[in-house]
C-alpha cells in the first residue's frame, strides 16, 4: 500500500468519524469547545517531547485533564461553560508556549502537530481512526437519544432523572479522542474543520438528525477524498486543502439553500390563497 493509498483511506475514515461526531458538536453548540481542545492539548505535546514519548499520546492525556477541568469549572454556580472553556484555553495554550520556549529544536515536530502530514500516516494511524470511529458509533447507538434530549432540553433532561455530568463527560471525552486521531491528518489547528464543518453543511439542508448525520458523513468523506486528490496533484498541503474543500462545500451549500428558500418564499407569496378563487372573466358583449 502506497503513502497516497493510506492517505486516501485515512481521509475517508476521518471524514466518516468526524461527520458522525460533528452533529453532536453542532447540536450542543460546542464548536468553540472543539477549537479550544485542539489548542489546549498543546502543553501535553510539549511535555511529551520533553519526556521522549509519543506526541499524540501526550496531547491526548493532557486533553483528558482539560476536559475534567472544563467540567469542574462549568459546574460552579456562577461559571458558564463558555467562560470555563475560555479560561482553560488561554491558560493551557500559554503553558504550552512557555514550555516550548524552554526547549530547542522543537519546531519541526510542532509543525507536524499543528498542520498535520497525512501523507506520512501509517497503519497505526488507520487503526487509531477506526477505533475512534467504533467509540463514536457505540456512543451514538447507545446514548444517541439521551444526547439529543440533553442538547434540546437540558432542564428537562436533568428533571427526568438523568445525570448530565456523565453524559457531558462521555461526549467531551469522545470529542477529545477524535481530535487526537485527526491530528496526524489535519493537525491540531485545522482539525476543527473536520469536526465542525460536516455538520454545519448538513444543517443547511435538513434538521432531521438521522438525515443530518448521513449528509455530514458524506460531506466529511468527500472533503477528505477531494482534498487529498488535489493536494497530491498540485503538491500542496493536504490538511489545508481538506479544510478549504470543506469551507467551499459549506459556502456552496449556503448559497444553494438560501437561493432555494428565497425562490420558495417568492412562490408562496405569488400564489393566491387556497380559499380565494380567481375572478371570472366578464361576459362578452
Amino acid at each position: 500500500m502506497t503513502a497516497v493509498d493510506r492517505a486516501l483511506i485515512e481521509a475517508v475514515l476521518l471524514g466518516v468519524v468526524g461527520g458522525m461526531i460533528s452533529v453532536q458538536i453542532v447540536l450542543r453548540r460546542l464548536p468553540f469547545f472543539t477549537l479550544a481542545m485542539t489548542h489546549a492539548t498543546f502543553p501535553g505535546v510539549v511535555l511529551a517531547a520533553v519526556a521522549g514519548i509519543d506526541l499524540y499520546a501526550g496531547g491526548g492525556l493532557f486533553g483528558v485533564l482539560i476536559v475534567l477541568g472544563v467540567l469542574a469549572l462549568s459546574r460552579r454556580p456562577a461559571q458558564a461553560m463558555s467562560t470555563a472553556i475560555g479560561i482553560v484555553l488561554s491558560a493551557g495554550f500559554a503553558l504550552g508556549v512557555v514550555l516550548a520556549s524552554t526547549r530547542d529544536g522543537f519546531s519541526k515536530d510542532l509543525t507536524a502537530y499543528t498542520v498535520g502530514q497525512i501523507l506520512t500516516v501509517g497503519t497505526g494511524d488507520l487503526i487509531a481512526v477506526t477505533v475512534a470511529g467504533a467509540i463514536v458509533a457505540a456512543l451514538l447507538l447507545g446514548a444517541g437519544r439521551q444526547l439529543t434530549f440533553r442538547a434540546f432540553d437540558p432542564g428537562g433532561y436533568a428533571a427526568a432523572g438523568y445525570r448530565p455530568v456523565l453524559t457531558d463527560l462521555a461526549l467531551l471525552l469522545t470529542i477529545e479522542a477524535v481530535i487526537v486521531v485527526s491530528v496526524p491528518a489535519a493537525g491540531a489547528i485545522l482539525s476543527v474543520a473536520v469536526l465542525v464543518g460536516p455538520a454545519a453543511i448538513a444543517r443547511l439542508w435538513t434538521h432531521n438528525i438521522p438525515a443530518m448525520t448521513a449528509i455530514a458523513v458524506t460531506a466529511g468523506a468527500s472533503s477528505g477524498l477531494i482534498g487529498v486528490h488535489l493536494s497530491t496533484r498540485y503538491d500542496v498541503a493536504a490538511g489545508g486543502t481538506i479544510t478549504l474543500v470543506t469551507g467551499t462545500l459549506f459556502v456552496l451549500s449556503l448559497a444553494t439553500t438560501t437561493a432555494w428558500s428565497a425562490m420558495a418564499s417568492h412562490h408562496r407569496r405569488s400564489r393566491p390563497p387556497a380559499h380565494q378563487t380567481p375572478p371570472k372573466p366578464a361576459p362578452a358583449r
